[in-house]
């Protein structure tokens, strides 16, 4: 506050503007709303939505924000700061975004999005105009400008576009919608709200003409038009991605699940995760279990000599999923990345038609998980399966040409503990090669083709030029690659869910978001669940931070100019 407060002082006449006046006024109703809500929700009875006080608590906080910053604003405006504007027109464009979310809420568009979606879609016939008029669009941008064709053209293409619109809004029923929405002012708080939107609308429109009251500068204008245009995006990462996260982050530290008040427990969730339990056996012919604890389950056990060193754990399945997990990556990081760089390495060159390649291979990374695994899962069939059907055919032909007496494997790649996991890596590779792919071509051709005829003119030979000149300009996407890659592999849940339809999930195809979801949602664990996102956060955050390391020291920075 203290540095609003020390900002640059406007040199206006004596006097306040109207629009000031007003926002000022608007201010000071804005803080008693703020207050007002604030208030109500830190009285509430009961367990604040079954949340508990420490939500409640929060909430409250983060109800009277709004009433500091009006306070701050208010003040700042009536010694004519600058920085008294820049906070005017955050409350007004908070208020009015918040008007607009609580009346579409009020007006039923939230529950009734589905019958929204499938009016037009039963209507979508209407949209055929929409093409038409942008082929007479362009048509006309192909036209010089002084022609009256032109002007023709454009106005038709213009009137088919808005006609067609009009057509589909008409025959989806928006006569019926504006007539429910009109229905529903009888509720004194769409009333409310809807003054609020008008109020905060205008206060905000009157707030950006005064740019030249407050001598405002080109590079001030476009950096509050700059977070204009980010503002959607910042007002869904704080309501649908921040608010949770802090909310998973509390949730971790209690015992939350269904039907239950959390109760802050500390870092019992966590404890329960982590506690591993190292024992010693000397009778060698007892079960290693006997070795631990009573609430330790046995993890691995290995021996030294005559003494057997038994590892045990309060929570195994989180440690098995981990190993999955950690498996997956080290499988997947080979079959991702070196057949993407050797494709790159084909598309870049100038063959015919790799425009056509290069959308072919990148399609896997677009494509439906769902729709993916169905196929995946068609293929991996045991009886029908392509790639059974292809292992046999590999197996007959080596007993027919070279004598052998190989058995048909009839590998079961979805429910062997053996064969589980690398058929997830499979089609896991398969989706992200396309994308490695794009990144290694974009690499290649930032390459300076004068290195390539230097080193040619030296006697360089291909691999020397692969070796010597491309692989070192592409270490820093080689290493963007890699950080990709590994995060995506350790937040693997996609492929294991959509793709192994046996439940439970089979031990060696559990990865640590499938674990953290079992516990969350079926077993409806929520703070336990929270704890283990949070632990898997923690290691996914500690191995990217140890690749930066790794890349620092190896002087990746001197090829990208850093």
């Amino acid at each position: 506050m203290t540095s609003l407060i020390e900002g640059r002082k406007v040199n206006a006449p004596t006097g306040l503007p109207i629009a000031i006046v007003a926002n000022i006024l608007w201010n000071l109703a804005v803080a008693l709303g703020s207050v007002i809500l604030g208030l109500t929700i830190l009285g509430m009875e009961g367990n604040f939505y079954e949340l508990g006080r420490p939500v409640q608590m929060f909430a409250g906080a983060v109800a009277l924000i709004p009433a500091l910053a009006a306070a701050i604003s208010i003040v700042l405006l009536l010694q004519k700061h600058y920085n008294g504007r820049y906070v005017a027109l955050i409350i007004d464009f908070g208020t009015l975004a918040l008007s607009v979310i609580a009346l579409l809420h009020l007006w039923g568009v939230f529950i009734g999005f589905d019958a929204i979606a499938r009016a037009l879609y039963d209507n979508v016939i209407w949209l055929l105009g929409v093409p038409l008029a942008y082929f007479l669009y362009w048509i006309a941008g192909r036209l010089s400008d002084d022609t009256g064709i032109r002007r023709v053209l454009e106005q038709i293409a213009l009137l088919i576009g808005m006609g067609s619109l009009i057509l589909l809004l008409f025959f989806g029923g928006i006569l019926n919608a504006v007539g429910y929405i009109l229905s529903r002012y009888s509720d004194p708080l769409v009333i409310l709200f809807t003054v609020v939107l008008i109020l905060s609308a205008a206060m905000f429109v009157a707030m950006l003409r005064l740019g030249s009251y407050f001598h405002e500068t080109p590079t001030q204008s476009e950096a509050w038009q700059g977070w204009l245009m980010l503002s959607p995006n910042i007002i869904g990462f704080l309501l649908f991605f921040a608010g949770p996260l802090l909310l998973s982050f509390y949730l971790s530290f209690t015992n939350d699940t269904v039907g239950r008040v959390p109760e802050i427990i500390g870092l019992r969730n966590y404890g329960e995760i982590i506690s591993l339990q190292v024992k010693t056996q000397t009778d060698l012919t007892l079960n290693p279990q006997n070795a631990l604890d009573g609430n330790y389950e046995l993890l691995a056990d290995f021996t030294i000599g005559s003494t057997r060193y038994v590892l045990g754990a309060r929570d195994k399945l989180f440690w098995y999923s981990l190993r999955n997990t950690f498996l997956y990556c080290l499988l997947l990081l080979p079959l991702s990345v070196l057949p993407a760089l050797l494709l790159s390495l084909i598309l870049n060159s100038q063959l015919p038609g790799m425009k056509i390649y290069r959308a072919a291979y990148f399609l896997p990374s677009v494509a439906a998980v769902v729709g993916t695994a169905l196929i995946w899962r068609w293929l991996y069939d045991p009886v029908i399966g392509f790639i059974n059907y292809g292992v046999g055919g590999i197996v007959t032909w080596l007993n027919s040409s070279f004598g052998m007496s190989l058995a048909d494997p009839k590998i079961e790649w979805l429910t062997n503990e053996g064969t589980v996991l690398l058929a997830l890596v499979l089609m896991g590779a398969w989706q992200v090669i396309g994308f490695n792919t794009v990144l290694f071509l974009a690499g290649l051709q930032q390459v300076p083709k004068i290195l390539y005829e230097a080193a040619y003119v030296d006697g360089a030979g291909t691999w020397k030029r692969f070796r010597f000149v491309t692989l070192p300009l592409l270490a820093p996407t080689t290493f963007f690659v890699l950080i990709t890659t590994i995060i995506t592999g350790l937040q693997v849940f996609n492929e294991p869910y959509a793709l192994i339809f046996q439940r439970p999930m089979p031990l060696n195809a559990t990865t640590a978001v499938y674990y953290l979801y079992n516990r969350g949602f079926f077993r409806f664990e929520f703070g336990y669940a929270s704890a283990v996102a949070w632990l898997l956060f923690a290691v996914i955050f500690t191995v990217t931070l140890i690749q930066f390391r790794v890349q620092q020291r190896s002087g990746f920075d001197a090829y990208s100019g850093g």
